[in-house]
């Protein structure tokens, strides 16, 4: 056998097969699953959060999975996972206070937001890994006391969906 010779020019392109068939359709997603939001509209003689308290959230909107009776400072975890919450206070007088999430009593230290202002808004936002009986609470974490704003503007809110297991 002799040596090699080069490689010669590539040929020309062929044709284009028949597309194939399509696949099955994949599984339909399943949306937010646990998601809920509490409010507090606040009358003159409920509107002072006294520093150390629990916020009560006087009434309840959507609610699916989330459980919280209305008029009651507890917010219940069904699933454990990580959920995304939004919380929001609108307050009078509190210069110098403090709110932030508690977890069965205990204070998430990255949910502490500082009143500033002393009339205005105090809000956060968080992702927290929470586990299934999880009972949470905003919390006036300061010595100060907050007045919030009088219904019929909401005083304070709180916002939870679930992002995943």
């Amino acid at each position: 056998t002799g040596i090699t010779g080069a490689t010669g020019v590539t040929g020309v392109t062929g044709v284009t097969g028949a597309t194939g068939i399509t696949g099955a359709t994949g599984e339909t997603g399943s949306g937010i699953s646990t998601y809920g939001y509490v409010y507090n509209l606040s009358t003159l003689g409920a509107a002072t959060i006294l520093g150390g308290s629990n916020v009560p959230f006087s009434n309840n909107g959507p609610l699916l999975g989330i459980t919280h009776a209305a008029g009651s400072t507890d917010i219940a975890i069904p699933t454990s996972g990580r959920y995304k919450i939004t919380y929001n206070m609108f307050i009078t007088a509190g210069v110098g206070a403090a709110i932030a999430i508690a977890v069965n009593g205990t204070i998430r230290p990255a949910t502490n937001i500082l009143a500033l202002i002393a009339t205005g808004e105090i809000s956060g936002t968080v992702i927290l890994t929470l586990t299934a009986g999880d009972v949470l609470t905003l919390r006036n974490n300061s010595s100060v006391a907050l007045t919030l704003v009088l219904t019929p503007a909401v005083g304070a809110q709180f916002n939870i969906i679930k992002l995943s297991n």
